[in-house]
């Protein structure tokens, strides 16, 4: 049988590591290598408190929040972020209103594709919907500062059900260059073509979509923030700051921005433009590994969490309950690193490190035949 064969059939051999691994009550694996950033188990910690305490005073109050996540590369910054764009998406369900954004910073000189990426999730249908609730509501358009997003909404409004003239008002938002379509359908004459002019257009869709009942609040999750410290220049680090607190001073009711970052990039950024760091208080640090009980816990959860896959998996019932690795040799694997770490500067062991070492470790052990 051909390989395009078993593929459509599912009949897929299982290869003699695989068989090896039901012996420990796992289908591969338990640690990831450091190339992999997403599909980590999470293992609950106090940030994860603090943030959904952040979360339900921003859902109950309306009142924007900054939480700021600091650590140094690898210590699990990406998998909070991963997490929570998750727990949030879940919590909120069917929930009308809230839209839930995370973004990888790029290291660009302007903060114009976060903001793009704004305007692209909120998309034509949230244009459209909101064309029809002013064509009730044609009062709320005043609170719109900007003279062109008022002509734009009030043409909007006129014409609720009509697809063209929304994708158009999304293309203008978006920055598009000015075509006759929109100066007839919109009665616009200006491309939004700057930072400026999108954060304030941003702030006016934002303001009047909540008036009308259709918007309750953004959740931009930005992730590798420092990579702006290191690719761009300090004109263009102090440009992107500013139009990134501009964003946060223009939105006080409606947006939940965390942001992950690295402390050397905060004290850059702190240098580079103060007022952006005075937005950004009581930051959730994340710390390395430091001593062998949380590394042994943190390595415990991720065997526990991959048993736990594979019972659940289709057609794999593994029930192998022999050790993969011992508490010792976990505790030996910790202590190697930590030694390694301490001759170069370093404090504590980062995780991805360990669980890089522990993957290796696992790697080789079945590759030996688990034995």
């Amino acid at each position: 049988m051909s390989l395009r064969e078993r593929l459509k059939t599912g009949s897929r051999p299982s290869s003699p590591q695989q068989d090896l691994y039901k012996q420990f009550g796992l289908l591969g694996n338990p640690f990831p290598p450091a190339s992999q950033t997403a599909g980590h188990p999470h293992s609950h910690s106090p940030a994860d408190d603090e943030i959904e305490a952040r979360v339900a005073n921003f859902i109950n109050e309306h009142r924007s929040q900054v939480v700021v996540i600091e650590g140094t590369q690898g210590v699990g910054k990406t998998n909070l972020l991963n997490f929570w764009e998750a727990e949030i998406k879940d919590a909120l369900g069917d929930s009308e209103g809230y839209y839930v954004i995370r973004y990888l910073a790029d290291p660009e000189a302007s903060f114009d594709s976060t903001l793009r990426r704004l305007f692209q999730e909120l998309g034509v249908e949230f244009v459209q919907k909101l064309g029809k609730k002013l064509a009730h509501n044609k009062g709320e358009i005043d609170a719109a500062r900007n003279p062109e997003i008022r002509s734009a909404l009030h043409m909007l409004a006129a014409k609720p059900e009509d697809l063209n003239r929304a994708t158009l008002f999304r293309d203008w938002l978006l920055g598009l260059r000015i075509l006759k379509g929109h100066r007839e359908e919109l009665d616009v004459q200006y491309r939004l073509d700057t930072v400026e002019s999108k954060t304030g257009a941003l702030r006016d869709i934002v303001i009047v979509s909540s008036k009308v009942g259709l918007l309750e609040g953004i959740f931009l999750l930005l992730d590798e923030l420092e990579k702006q410290a290191g690719v761009l220049g300090a004109t263009a680090v102090v440009r992107y700051l500013s139009a990134l607190r501009a964003l946060i001073d223009a939105l006080p009711q409606h947006l939940f921005m965390m942001l992950a970052v690295t402390p050397d990039a905060m004290i850059r950024y702190s240098a580079a433009l103060p007022a952006f760091r005075s937005r950004l208080q009581n930051p959730i640090v994340l710390q390395p590994l430091d001593d062998e009980g949380k590394a042994l816990a943190l390595a415990n959860f991720y065997v526990t969490h991959a048993r736990e896959s594979a019972e659940k998996s289709r057609g794999a019932a593994p029930a192998g309950t022999q050790e993969l690795l011992s508490d010792e040799q976990i505790k030996a694997v910790f202590q190697d690193l930590r030694r390694t770490g301490e001759r170069r500067g370093d404090i504590g062991v980062r995780q991805r490190e360990f669980l890089q070492f522990l993957h290796d470790q696992v790697e080789r052990f079945i590759s030996n035949g688990a034995g």
